[in-house]
């Protein structure tokens, strides 16, 4: 949900959040309570705005991404075996977000009852990189180039009621690291119950995430940048479910994110 040029206003958030009819939707680059986009919960009020039930942030790290933040603490769920590695917030992190200290992660909002949401904790890798940003000015493209740490990554899963399970995660930007990600994920799905689907920003482009998984990419659209889109960044992949069985849908273009996103119906 990174805004392309300067913040958004509650007012801009709702208004953009009762343009998506959806059953379910899954966010990243979500703020709790940072100055820098009015300290609101973000997903409080885009489920408000959707006229959802259920929401679930997880956050990634306390603090704000490029600035000071600590890591999340997980522990083992109490329903983990030796072969689910599913973990949940630990009792301090649960502190942390019920005292609305500032954080940073991923989202579900759900119109869908969920019966269960189960963590997966990715890591981060040691190194930045150097990106080039896409940077418009004057109707012209004009790159600029800036290092990057990385910051831990973590996958949510929602156990919907309705027998679906949907993984969403914001991998890393950095190569590799990323791919050992998706592989992490690959292993942790086959622990969960029902038909799965993985969707988020995976930072991968076009089709290796789905050679990497070996499941099915079902949406095939450019998705960065937001107002020129050059690149597939952002993925729905499945092994249970084929390109056949889901209709593209086209929602508004919202401007509230420099990803387009993308919107599927399981028919």
């Amino acid at each position: 949900m990174a805004i392309p040029q300067g913040g958004t206003s509650e007012e801009s958030l709702l208004n953009a959040a009762g343009m998506i009819d959806l059953d379910l939707l899954a966010l990243q680059e979500v703020d709790f309570f940072q100055d820098r986009s009015n300290t609101i919960d973000q997903s409080a009020l885009i489920a408000q705005g959707m006229g959802a039930e259920f929401y679930e942030f997880t956050p990634a790290i306390f603090g704000t991404p490029g600035e000071k933040w600590k890591a999340v603490e997980l522990s083992k769920s109490n329903k983990s075996s030796s072969k689910n590695q599913s973990s949940e917030l630990s009792a301090a992190s649960k502190r942390d977000l019920k005292n609305q200290n500032s954080a940073y992660g991923i989202s579900f909002i759900s119109k869908i009852p969920i019966d269960e949401i189960c963590l997966l904790e990715l890591g981060q890798s040691p190194l930045g990189i150097p990106l080039v940003i896409p940077n418009e000015s004057k109707g012209k493209m004009r790159p600029r180039i800036i290092y990057v740490s990385d910051e831990p990554r973590i996958a949510q899963a929602a156990i919907l009621q309705n027998g679906i399970t949907v993984i969403n995660t914001h991998l890393s930007f950095v190569p590799g690291i990323n791919l050992r990600q998706l592989r992490m994920i690959k292993k942790w799905a086959n622990s969960l119950p029902g038909k799965k689907l993985l969707i988020g920003d995976l930072n991968l482009p076009g089709k290796i995430p789905a050679k990497v998984l070996g499941w099915n990419q079902l949406i095939d659209e450019k998705t960065y940048p937001s107002w020129k889109p050059r690149i597939q960044f952002d993925h729905a992949l499945s092994a249970d479910f084929t390109v056949n069985e889901v209709k593209k849908l086209q929602i508004p273009t919202l401007g509230i994110s420099d990803h387009l996103p993308i919107a599927f119906e399981i028919l």
